[in-house]
Formats: structure tokens, C-alpha cells, sequence
């Protein structure tokens, strides 16, 4: 989820904590509030990485940031830092709440299209149930209505309430998700995975077919699925492919996901190579990607990894690309 609605969520979980008597009857209830909403956003401190580059971040965001050993890490760590200006009757609820706020980052962020690498170190694994948006109108309006109802009822009761109809709502949209990969994995026999990607609405969802040649993109409906795009598999070019991957910004995109497919396209004084990461469609334009321009004697090379949210943008980084690859006489660099 967005950082907008970890912060709302640590919120609502301050108030929640509130059922606790030791927090609501002691000097601890303010910062129990405060490491909910630290805790609520500490898993996204990986965005440090940024700092050594866009490749270096999507690398490393939602890997051991978001795995089973990092959640009392980063409890323990926010509560610690807290407790050491508002000592209060008790760490261990201080701790617990912190916890509890770190632990609801990471599955809020399972149950979205981009998945976490929970199961670090044993595993790098993707693992996402595909069952929420990235930013969940239902879930942000349910915390809006329960702050407007704070002045009334207590806050403990409240958000048990809240949260009680939260975790029933991921429930069924997740049974959802469910029963419509299995509808569809009836109708194509020929699927090797399928990917849904979810909208705000409960009954349209976005989705991604892989078949053994092609990728095909669409909207499911209620049982009635609509076929908006299909992209064939044949890959123009294999060596250049082969050699973009030898490049340490396809190799970071590459370890963000496992949607990327390349794409190549040839230009008077060299080629485009394009990884693009299929879960993320707007029509036929997909805004997370890398790509890399590769000169005609394959010795220059100049790539942009991250996000392109619009045709101008997108146009702007190819021709800021292919201009300076001219002037790096065989060098590599990245933007």
C-alpha cells in the first residue's frame, strides 16, 4: 500500500490500542500512538536504497525489509527509540502495538499485486494474493468513519469494529480472487500462470493470462472475461536480450519481479531494448520498466529504470537516451 494509507492504518491502530488499559490509563497511550505510525510505515524505510540509485531500491524494497526476521527488528528498533522519551508503566505493550503495526504492513502488502519477499532468508519467492489495490478506497473510507465516530464512542470499541470488517472484507475479496483464477484456469488449459490485478470495485478485475506464446491481458466480469491485448512471446533479437541482462539495471528490475518480459526495438543507430513489467497496464502502456539503448557496435550502452506515468514522459527518456549514448564511446551508465 501507499505510504498515505500505512499512516491512516498506524493511526487507526493508535486508536485501537486504546482497549488495551495500560495504554488508555497511562502516559504510554501517546506513544503507543506514535509507534503505530512508525511501526505502520517502518518495513518502507527501505526506500534508503534510493539513495544509491532507482536499481538499487527496487532491488532490495519489500525483500528482507518486509521478511519474517525483520518484523521484531523493526519493533523493537521504533518502540526502543520511543520508550527512550516516553518512558511509560510498561515497554512490553509499547512493543506489542509497535509489533502489531509491522506485522499489518507486511500482509496488507501480501494481499496486493506486488507481493512481499516475506520468507527471506529461506526463500527470495515473490508471494502476493492479488486480493486488494495498492490503495484500498474501502479500507481508507472504514478508518475515516471510525476518526469521525471517535468523539462519540470509545476508541478501542470502535476499531475493533473496524478492523474487525476490514479483515472480513480481505476475507471475501480474497475467496474472490480465488474462485476466479480457478474459473479461468478451467477455460484456458494451455495457461501456464495467471495474474490478477485488482480494482477498487469487488466485481472487475484486471488481469494478465500467460499461455505458452503469448501473454494476453483483460477484464473479468462476473464470470465474463474481455480479452483487451494480446502480446506474442517471440522476442526479436535474443542476443541483445542476453547481453541487456549482463546490465546492472535490468539485473535490479529483474529482481523486483517476475512479470518482466523483453521487448526490442531496432533504431537507425542502435536498439532499444525494453523489460517491461506486465502486471502494471494502462490500455497498451507499461509504466514500470527498464530500458536500455544499445549503440549499433553494441559497445555503448545507456539505460532509465522506474516509472513512465505518461506518453511524454516516456518519449522524453527514449530520446535523452539514444542522444547520449553518442557521447559515452563504449562506456555503460544508468538514469
Amino acid at each position: 500500500m501507499d505510504t498515505t494509507s500505512h499512516i491512516i492504518i498506524g493511526l487507526g491502530l493508535g486508536a485501537f490500542a486504546q482497549i488495551d488499559p495500560v495504554v488508555a490509563e497511562s502516559s504510554l497511550s501517546h506513544a503507543v500512538i506514535i509507534g503505530t505510525v512508525f511501526g505502520s510505515n517502518a518495513p518502507d524505510f527501505d526506500c534508503v536504497f534510493k539513495l544509491n540509485g532507482n536499481g538499487s531500491y527496487y532491488r532490495n524494497h519489500r525483500g528482507w525489509s518486509h521478511s519474517l526476521p525483520a518484523l521484531p527488528l523493526w519493533s523493537f528498533f521504533v518502540s526502543g527509540s520511543i520508550y527512550t522519551f516516553f518512558p511509560g508503566p510498561s515497554f512490553f505493550h509499547l512493543f506489542f502495538w509497535t509489533f502489531l503495526a509491522v506485522v499489518i504492513h507486511v500482509l496488507l502488502d501480501l494481499f496486493n499485486v506486488y507481493g512481499t519477499q516475506v520468507f527471506r532468508p529461506f526463500s527470495a519467492k515473490w508471494i502476493a494474493f492479488d486480493s486488494i489495490p495498492l490503495i484500498d478506497p474501502y479500507i481508507l473510507m472504514l478508518h475515516i468513519v471510525g476518526f469521525a465516530l471517535l468523539p462519540v464512542f470509545e476508541a478501542g470499541k470502535i476499531f475493533s469494529f473496524v478492523y474487525l470488517l476490514m479483515a472480513l472484507y480481505i476475507l471475501i475479496r480474497t475467496a474472490y480472487a480465488w474462485l476466479i483464477k480457478k474459473d479461468l484456469e478451467d477455460s484456458f488449459r494451455n495457461v501456464i500462470r495467471i495474474k490478477l490485478i485488482p480494482r477498487a470495485g469487488i466485481f472487475k478485475w484486471d488481469l494478465l493470462i500467460e499461455t505458452e506464446d503469448h501473454f494476453l491481458f483483460g477484464v473479468y466480469s462476473v464470470r465474463n472475461l474481455i480479452i483487451e491485448l494480446t502480446l506474442s512471446k517471440k522476442v526479436e533479437h535474443p542476443e541483445l536480450v542476453r547481453e541487456s541482462r549482463n546490465a546492472q539495471p535490468v539485473s535490479d528490475f529483474l529482481a523486483s519481479t517476475n512479470y518482466a518480459y523483453p521487448f526490442v526495438q531496432q533504431r537507425k543507430n542502435g536498439y532499444f531494448v525494453y523489460w517491461k513489467d506486465l502486471r502494471f497496464r494502462t490500455n497498451k502502456f507499461f509504466p514500470y520498466l527498464v530500458v536500455m539503448f544499445i549503440s549499433s557496435d553494441l559497445k555503448s550502452k545507456v539505460s532509465y529504470i522506474g516509472w513512465l506515468h505518461s506518453l511524454k514522459q516516456y518519449k522524453k527518456v527514449l530520446r535523452k537516451l539514444e542522444k547520449n549514448s553518442g557521447s559515452l564511446k563504449g562506456k555503460e551508465t544508468s538514469y
